[in-house]
């Protein structure tokens, strides 16, 4: 099995990667009704303090990427994507995990975020990682055609 150490690479970005963040997000999102976000929209969230973004590059092609925000001791996971074509090969997993430790070594006492009930490849991937559901939001993501689906709310407890 190959050394993803050796063939992955992450790199923190901030407002000087929106365009790129929009353009994979697009590319991911892109049958979901509210996920769409424009490169401005990504421009203003990183105008919020504590945002940062960790994009996640295989031979130095960007794959994947995770937008956080940190508030005190905690941080919650804004938006976590991998582009379709290189799902499913550990990519994801070694990112998070690669984000954990480093939250881990700052004293962050928790990681948290919402999902859509729905994406079993998401909930699958932070189950993995020792995520557990804490609460559920009713309606909180719109769904096609103009119904409403729960997001389930997931925390990891980084330190004890």
């Amino acid at each position: 099995m190959t050394d993803l150490n050796q063939i992955l690479e992450i790199r923190e970005f901030g407002e000087e990667g929106a365009e790129l963040l929009s353009s994979m997000h697009n590319t991911v999102f892109k049958n979901l009704p509210e996920q769409s976000w424009s490169e401005n929209e990504f421009r203003d969230i990183f105008s919020i303090n504590g945002t940062k973004s960790y994009v996640i590059s295989r031979y130095g092609e960007p794959v994947g990427f995770i937008l956080l925000r940190a508030i005190a001791k905690e941080v919650e996971i804004i938006t976590f994507c991998m582009l379709p074509k290189w799902c499913n090969n550990g990519y994801a997993t070694y990112l998070l995990e690669q984000i954990i430790k480093k939250l881990q070594l700052q004293s962050i006492k928790r990681l948290f975020l919402e999902v859509r009930e729905n994406n079993d490849a998401a909930t699958r991937l932070y189950n993995k990682c020792s995520f557990k559901v804490v609460g559920r939001r009713k309606g909180y993501y719109n769904n096609h055609p103009g119904s409403k689906i729960d997001a389930l709310v997931m925390q990891r407890q980084l330190i004890v």
